[in-house]
């Protein structure tokens, strides 16, 4: 009987228009409470500072990490440029900066945890660091071993520069040598001569009229260095006028070489050499039925390998 009361009264209560009301106001309250409560957290300035904060940290730190990264690998590109032979012997380390740069910029990119990129980062700038002492260090032997390269190439100019100079001096001494192992003539003297019919005693003539034989003497000098044995001693005498030379005959036989010239010759005199100085006489008769002409006559006098010395004389 009690429970039916209560429940009577229950029910008018829902059926009441006020308690409807009351509750739809309770209901509204808590709304209003609840969203002023919000705009008043998350809407109020400090709130809006606080966000903001955030995201220019996030921001800055993102910044400051690409800078770091891009100077890292500004600073070692600049180094493979500048010793381009010498990285090309660090390929595997610059592989690995690289693929872990490229790792790093993909979480910079992505906004990642930014504690874990800087952990990768400062992991990457030591592998850097590793990179440029491998690098130091093969600059070091680089320079060592240059040292040594020049050192040897200096060595070996100056060796076959001294190589050079003592071939020149043994060429140049040979020369000499070669020179002063030759005969030389002094005092020649050429001139015509006839001879008395009394006595047959020779005499020197200027007169074209009487002479009958051309007669050149000389002096080979005393040389220790000549290599003892005959020589041959030729004499051209070339006459007055056209220069032609005095000759025996025209065939190869009154011929000699020098100078890799063929000269025909007047005289000719073989002479067994000692080392010692040696008195020459070369002779040219005048044929029979004919006679020397007027004008000065030119006379040199060779050995079998140069010109020993020329001289003159004059008929009138």
């Amino acid at each position: 009987m009690q429970t039916t009361d209560f429940e009577n009264q229950k029910k008018e209560k829902k059926d009441n228009p006020l308690f409807k009301w009351v509750i739809l106001l309770g209901i509204l309250t808590v709304i209003f409470m609840g969203t002023t409560v919000y705009f008043a957290k998350f809407y109020s300035p400090s709130f809006n500072n606080q966000v903001q904060n955030i995201t220019s940290e996030k921001e800055t730190m993102e910044q400051n990490l690409n800078k770091e990264l891009a100077d890292l690998l500004a600073q070692h590109n600049a180094l493979k440029v500048e010793n381009g032979e010498l990285a090309a012997q660090l390929t595997e380390k610059d592989s690995i900066i690289l693929a872990n740069a490229d790792e790093i910029q993909k979480l910079i990119n992505s906004q990642g945890d930014y504690k874990k990129i800087k952990k990768q980062l400062a992991r990457l700038q030591n592998i850097a660091q590793e990179y440029v002492a491998e690098m130091d260090k093969l600059i070091e032997q680089n320079r060592v071993l240059t040292s040594k390269n020049t050192e040897l190439t200096e060595t070996i100019a100056k060796e076959q520069s001294e190589k050079v100079r003592l071939t020149q001096e043994k060429d140049e001494l040979n020369q000499k040598i070669n020179t002063a192992a030759t005969l030389s003539a002094y005092n020649i003297y050429s001139r015509c001569v006839y001879h008395k019919s009394r006595n047959n005693a020779e005499v020197i003539t200027e007169r074209a009229n009487r002479a009958k034989k051309i007669k050149t003497t000389l002096i080979l000098g005393e040389n220790s260095l000549i290599t003892p044995g005959t020589y041959n001693i030729y004499c051209r005498v070339s006459v007055p006028g056209d220069g032609r030379v005095l000759t025996p005959g025209k065939s190869d036989a009154y011929t000699f070489i020098n100078e890799g010239k063929k000269l025909q010759y007047t005289a000719k005199a073989e002479v067994q050499y000692v080392n010692k100085k040696e008195n020459v006489t070369l002779v040219w008769d005048i044929r029979e039925n004919d006679k020397a002409i007027k004008g000065t006559y030119n006379v040199q006098v060779f050995s079998d390998t140069k010109l020993l010395g020329e001289t003159s004389f004059t008929l009138e």
